[in-house]
């Protein structure tokens, strides 16, 4: 029994012994009231009920409509419905792209409330990890891009998707490659500097393998500086390693695929959800490709006020 269900009982109780004082002892209203200390009007509202209804009458029912005259359409709780199916986003994100997509502003409260009613569970239940401190301020574009690989599992056999991200604007690169080595890692950067739409002047990597000596001699010939994390600190490499937990709810758990080129192709659409459409809660709402564009615009702007 929940407290506020004993709280009712023992309402419900109290009701009745002033009724019943009513009935067996003093036969008199004034006189029942003063004695209990309430209102001749309460107590007249708890006897018609009585009589009504009996003992049950004197529960405490819920005032108000049962349905709120401000509830949101049923057609509109459909769509948030098939939105948390189809995409996985939290309540925050899904009251943005709401906004965004469909034209309709639904408050994340009010969200939270149709999830709860229709039972929806939680997306993850993963338990929260804090990263550093001190988190860096880059509003450069390419200043500084973290790389990491995803081991994945396809049949009996295991890929490796590779990612890149642009700290800035969390712009991504995604590859997938059948032997996580340093001739896929070093394929891969020359993939990303002919895609990501800057000029890289840094790699942030852990200490695998695929990132050993031979990629550090290959990112010094371009003329970009490799940078390797605190060993036992992925924390370091916040952005991509949070990436790949998006990738893991909003892709793969619901993206089938029977071949390799089939998860490339789904890949690429992916990749392309996640820098033009997807809305990001760290960009305030913008998706990466209009946080790029806003970063080149200010910079210049920012250099000229220094100036």
């Amino acid at each position: 029994m929940t407290a506020r269900e004993a709280e009712q009982i023992r309402r419900t109780k109290a009701r009745l012994r002033i009724i019943q004082h009513y009935q067996q002892v003093t036969r008199n209203v004034s006189l029942t009231c003063r004695f209990f200390g309430i209102s001749r009007s309460k107590f007249y509202f708890w006897m018609t009920r009585y009589r009504k209804l009996g003992a049950p009458g004197l529960r405490e029912y819920r005032r108000g409509p049962r349905v709120s005259p401000h509830r949101i359409p049923p057609q509109l709780e459909a769509l948030i419905l098939r939105l948390r199916e189809e995409r996985q986003y939290g309540v925050t994100r899904l009251s943005m792209f709401l906004a965004r997509y469909h034209q309709v502003y639904v408050s994340p409260p009010t969200i939270y409330r149709v999830l709860k009613e229709h039972h929806v569970p939680r997306v993850s239940l993963k338990r929260y990890r804090p990263g550093p401190r001190r988190r860096r301020d880059i509003r450069v574009p390419g200043q500084s891009v973290q790389v990491d690989v995803k081991h994945l599992k396809l049949g009996s056999g295991r890929l490796y998707q590779f990612t890149a991200i642009d700290e800035a604007t969390r712009f991504r690169v995604l590859k997938i490659y059948d032997h996580n080595s340093i001739k896929s890692a070093i394929t891969f950067i020359d993939e990303v500097r002919r895609r990501l739409p800057m000029a890289i002047q840094r790699i942030q990597t852990d200490h695998g393998s695929e990132f050993g000596t031979d990629f550090t001699w290959h990112l010094q010939d371009v003329g970009i500086l490799h940078r390797r994390i605190p060993r036992g600190c992925p924390e370091s490499n916040g952005k991509v390693e949070r990436s790949h937990r998006t990738d893991a709810d909003e892709f793969y758990r619901r993206a089938q695929f029977k071949s390799t080129e089939e998860l490339a192709k789904q890949l690429a659409r992916w990749e392309h959800e996640y820098n033009h459409r997807r809305l990001h809660l760290a960009l305030g709402g913008r998706t990466p490709a209009e946080r790029l564009c806003e970063l080149r615009i200010s910079t210049p702007l920012a250099a000229r006020r220094s100036a």
